[in-house]
């Protein structure tokens, strides 16, 4: 049996302003992808025994979370709707009621009926002007809640506000009282954007990314040809490499970088080999949760950074070098004002008589992505070359995607996990899978050699 309990929940105040950077980004992300946007979607399942979180949890625990959430963070009654001069703008609510999906199960079915209702608050797109961007459900064995289900449209958050907010739930769940929080909300993002400041702010950034753009070749590929026969219009490749994770700890350990930048370096190298380029030109995933009042804010802040990677004949050792220092220039630059951007973009290439490409990104999905890495003296090359033969690559094809080639870092523990959607009128499945090998090649073969090295010493 199913049933629907309406919470109601009563915010300091609601209001209409223009979206903030970060809420612009995941829009037109969500843009691109229609109708397939629900694939954006978020959710989560908790199992509020099996994880230790509570026990014998009534409903009122539920509906008191979800209160207590949506009315601390405004994301969670935030919606998005077109303004008179047809541009989004969010709205803020001050009051309304959110429903939560009660399922009735058995103690041998709850977990399977948590799933089926994951998939249910997760699969349908969301109806952005009217639908409150929060979906959550409960699984009930008599009259205890044993899974707590949560559905989040992106707009909410991005992958740094998602641990603030489930971290929120989970104290909520457990009956904890919440700490005072001073983290800036999207509205309040929002219009210290559209303030001196703001402006200040986004004109720095996009001086940095002009620096850039003004000389760097204007296309990322060769012009693109006919999309073979058979192939569909996107791949989606995902090599899962043991190998290449030991790789990875091990070069990151010697160069003292982040295992993000190792991985970026190496995807830059093989994207200048495969392109006859001499350099990359990615745009990198920057979830600006280091700047002030972002740390622990639910609303979305990331934007996408401008990262240059000088490649030319060097190594890939020296490659990581530049990669880390250019990737910190592009955090450092990835606030500003995406409308800003577009006329940048549009005049940039105008004066130089051709359109900039900026269909190339890279994104690591790891939490721990830009911790500089110590560990790596213990891994050998025996290790490494162990592994070789567990490497696997499966694919998937796409109807459709924002971007011709978006490569992805999969938090997957020991593996190396790269997922790369690639337009196929450019990179056929007989480069993609290159590609992704060539990856994988490129950082064994270097931490095979750094080891070698180390031993022979």
């Amino acid at each position: 049996m199913t049933e629907r309990t309406l919470v109601e929940f009563s915010g300091s105040r609601g209001g209409v302003s223009a979206l903030s950077w970060g809420q612009v980004a995941i829009w037109r992300a969500i843009q691109r992808m229609v109708p397939d946007d629900a694939v954006l979607n978020m959710s989560w399942v908790t199992d509020l025994e099996g994880e230790g979180i509570s026990f014998g949890t009534p409903l009122s625990r539920i509906t008191d979370t979800v209160r207590t959430v949506v009315e601390r963070h405004e994301s969670l009654r935030t919606r998005v709707r077109a303004g008179d001069d047809g541009a989004p703008q969010q709205v803020l609510a001050a009051t309304g009621a959110i429903e939560v999906h009660v399922v009735d199960a058995t103690a041998g079915t709850a977990a399977a009926a948590a799933k089926v209702l994951q998939a249910e608050l997760t699969d349908p797109a969301y109806d952005y002007p009217r639908e409150w961007p929060l979906r959550v459900g409960a699984v009930r064995v008599g009259d205890v809640v044993t899974h707590a289900v949560f559905g989040i449209c992106h707009l909410v958050t991005d992958r740094g506000g998602l641990t603030a907010l489930v971290r929120d739930v989970v104290l909520c769940l457990r009956g904890e009282p919440l700490a005072a929080s001073q983290d800036r909300q999207p509205y309040d993002q929002a219009l210290h954007q559209q303030s001196a400041a703001g402006r200040r702010q986004s004109d720095k950034a996009l001086r940095y990314w002009a620096r850039h753009l003004e000389g760097v070749a204007l296309q990322r590929f060769p012009e693109a040809g006919e999309r073979p026969e058979g192939e569909p219009p996107f791949w989606a490749a995902t090599l899962s490499s043991p190998a290449g994770d030991l790789a990875v700890t091990r070069l990151a350990g010697r160069e003292q970088v982040s295992t993000s930048a190792v991985i970026l370096a190496a995807a830059a190298v093989q994207l200048a080999r495969q392109t006859g380029a001499g350099e990359a030109v990615l745009q990198v995933i920057v979830s600006n949760r280091f700047r002030p009042g972002l740390a622990d804010s639910v609303g979305p802040a990331s934007q996408d950074g401008l990262c240059v990677i000088e490649v030319g004949d060097a190594d890939l050792p020296v490659v990581i070098g530049r990669t880390m220092r250019a990737s910190l220039q592009a955090y450092l630059h990835a606030q500003y004002d995406p409308a800003g951007l577009d006329d940048l973009v549009a005049a940039v290439g105008a004066a130089r008589g051709g359109e900039v490409d900026l269909s190339v990104s890279f994104n690591d999905r790891r939490f721990d992505a830009q911790t500089p890495v110590a560990a790596g003296e213990d891994v050998t090359s025996a290790a490494i070359e162990a592994l070789r033969p567990a490497t696997a690559l499966r694919w998937e094809p796409v109807e459709h995607y924002g971007a011709r080639y978006f490569l992805h870092v999969n938090a997957v523990p020991g593996s190396m996990d790269l997922t790369l959607f690639a337009d196929t009128s450019v990179l056929p499945a007989a480069a993609v899978e290159a590609h992704l090998r060539g990856i994988e090649a490129l950082l064994v073969d270097a931490a095979v050699k750094t080891t070698a090295e180390s031993l022979s010493i």
